[in-house]
This record gives C-alpha cells, structure tokens and sequence, in this order.
C-alpha cells in the first residue's frame, strides 16, 4: 500500500514529465516552423516597387524570387538576399548577407537604393520638345528603356550618352554627356 505522501509525490512528478514533455514538443515544433521574412525597398528613403531574391548563405540554387513588400515564410535559417529596384531603369542591385530568420518570428529587411530622380527637359532653340530619350553608359553598346522628356525616372547616378528623338524626327541626336546625381532629384535641361 502506497502512503498519502508518496502519493502526491508521484502525481506531482507524473504532473512535472508531462508538462516539461509537451513543452518540449512545442519547443521542437516551433523551432520546425517557419519564419516571416519582409524585404522593403525605398529609392532615397521613399518607398520604391522592386523584387528580391532570397539565397541559402552557405551555396546552392536561390529558394525563391518574390515582389518586395510582401511577406513570405521561410525555413528558419542564414540567408543571403539579392534585391532589385525594378522601378529604375537600369534595375540596380543590391545584396545583404548572413539575413537571419528564426523560427515563428517576423523579419523585416530594408534595403534603401541611392538613385537619381530625373526629369529631363529636351528643347531646341529655346521651345520645349517632347522626345523620346535613351540612355547609356559611355562605352557601353546595351541601351536603357527609352524615357521621355518632361516625365521623371529614377537610374543610377554616374555619367551617361543619350540618343534624343524628338516627336516626328526619324533620326536621334547624340547627347554625349549627362551627369546624373545619386539620391538626388534633377531637372536636367537637355539643348539640342
């Protein structure tokens, strides 16, 4: 015959294993669960449309290409993030390494781009003109999607050629030089 106190003792413990055994399995669910991850983009501090890339640190294929701004779950783990202004012209990147994510928690990444704003004003002897303009490195043979004057866009600062077709002209004049300013916002008179 088991006494009273002994008695309490074992439910008391039984208690104890089966509390300190369902706590465990939480622990080991949780840490199987996934983790939120949120990239964020701005364009000099203003948010900006664009997408990311989301790498494992240690090598292998990309887990995913998302639109940023959106949450995602992932596996809890170390990863590299690859984001790209999709709303430059000239789609800059950037990269973070070793973005942890935890399991069951929320992460929010942003990632912030320097670019020029730039509004390009074409005119001829003085009078505004609507044209068509494309851009390019010096040097470079690849071309960025046309642009319009009066309309701003948002590239890369550095140096830049354009080609300027004014509406109802069949050839472009060459601009061979445009300096255009990071995480500024321009008006660039442009005279042909």
């Amino acid at each position: 015959m088991v006494g009273h106190g002994t008695m309490e003792r074992m439910t008391k413990t039984l208690c104890t294993v089966v509390f300190l055994m369902v706590g465990l399995a939480g622990l080991a669910g949780a840490q199987d669960a996934p983790g939120k991850l949120e990239v964020r983009l701005t364009a000099n501090g203003s948010p900006a449309t664009g997408s990311f890339e989301v790498l494992p640190s240690q090598g292998g294929p990309a887990v995913g290409q998302w639109t940023a701004g959106t949450p995602l779950d992932v596996a809890a783990g170390v990863y590299d993030i690859k984001a790209t202004l999709t709303e430059a012209i000239d789609r800059p990147t950037r990269s973070r390494g070793g973005v942890e994510v935890e399991a069951g928690a929320d992460r929010v990444l942003r990632i912030d781009f320097q670019v020029g704003r730039v509004t390009l004003l074409c005119r001829k002897d003085g009078e505004n003109l609507s044209a068509d303009v494309a851009l390019r490195r010096p040097g470079s043979s690849a071309w960025l999607p046309a642009v319009r004057c009066g309309v701003a866009f948002l590239v890369s600062g550095g140096t830049y050629e354009a080609d300027v077709t004014p509406e109802g002209a069949s050839t472009a004049l060459r601009v061979p030089r445009l300096q255009i300013m990071a995480g500024t916002t321009q008006r660039l008179a442009v005279d042909l």
